[in-house]
């Protein structure tokens, strides 16, 4: 198991991971002419991502909660 200090880290690489997957085959699909092409690049085009959203998130993740936390309305 992850140790619970490193849950920031894992949730924002799990996060990343499965986003820039599913935005690299999105993006990627619509300009592909054939299945095969596209699950062909995608690997490349999802790793290209995945270092991007990585730290991307790392930064993004503690802004959008703080952001979220004050348009909330405590109950």
């Amino acid at each position: 198991m992850i140790p619970q200090r490193l849950a920031f880290h894992t949730f924002s690489f799990v996060m990343s991971l499965l986003m820039s997957g599913i935005m690299s085959l999105s993006l990627l699909a619509p300009d592909s002419t054939e299945l095969i092409e596209t699950l062909t690049n995608w690997p490349k085009a999802w790793a290209i991502a995945m270092l991007v959203a990585f730290p991307v998130s790392l930064f993004v993740v503690p802004v959008t909660q703080r952001l979220v936390a004050k348009m909330v309305a405590e109950e």
